[in-house]
């Protein structure tokens, strides 16, 4: 008997579309969600240093191109250097 009920409950599964209601976890609200990956591949604009960099190469006329990340850093080591806090010049540190 368990299998022919079994097979009836296939078949109407079948026919309306629906799954089981047994406790099973099938994972269907998260096919249900709506994709967001083109989303989030949006946010993150494309860095712009490659571009800069390559006018650079093919042409003389573009300024010289340093992102915000560079000039940051630029910055820190120059005032480290002011108080004496910067890196060693080259072949100065330590030596046995």
């Amino acid at each position: 008997m368990a299998s022919r009920a079994s097979k009836i409950a296939a078949v109407a599964r079948e026919i309306f579309g629906t799954l089981p209601n047994r406790g099973v976890r099938t994972g269907l609200q998260f096919l249900k969600k709506p994709l967001t990956g083109a989303y989030e591949a949006r946010y993150y604009m494309e860095p712009i240093e490659p571009f800069a960099r390559k006018a650079q190469r093919h042409c003389s006329l573009v300024p010289l191109y340093t992102s915000e990340l560079q000039e940051r850093r630029h910055l820190k080591l120059r005032t480290l250097r002011q108080r004496g806090k910067g890196p060693p010049k080259k072949g100065s540190g330590k030596r046995k």
